[in-house]
């Protein structure tokens, strides 16, 4: 389901403005409860997007430009 909704939001042209972020809102959610852990964006998910046909530059831009680019946002004074 997330896989689609990121795809469609790609299909759209939004690449430049999609972030992704990881819930952790359980313990089982953890590694030490045999979970996915705070990787499973990095490891999980950009591997399901590769497998789904997402190119390496798209990949590249959503995991670390994008955020770069969002944590680099100073607001006018």
């Amino acid at each position: 389901m997330k896989l689609q909704m990121v795809l469609a939001v790609l299909e759209a042209g939004y690449e430049d403005q999609l972030l992704l972020s990881s819930d952790m809102a359980h313990n089982n959610h953890l590694k030490a409860n045999w979970g996915d852990g705070f990787s499973a964006v990095l490891v999980t998910f950009a591997g399901k997007m590769r497998h789904a046909g997402v190119n390496e530059g798209t990949i590249r831009k959503i995991l670390r430009d994008n955020p770069r680019r969002f944590l680099a946002f100073a607001p006018k004074p």
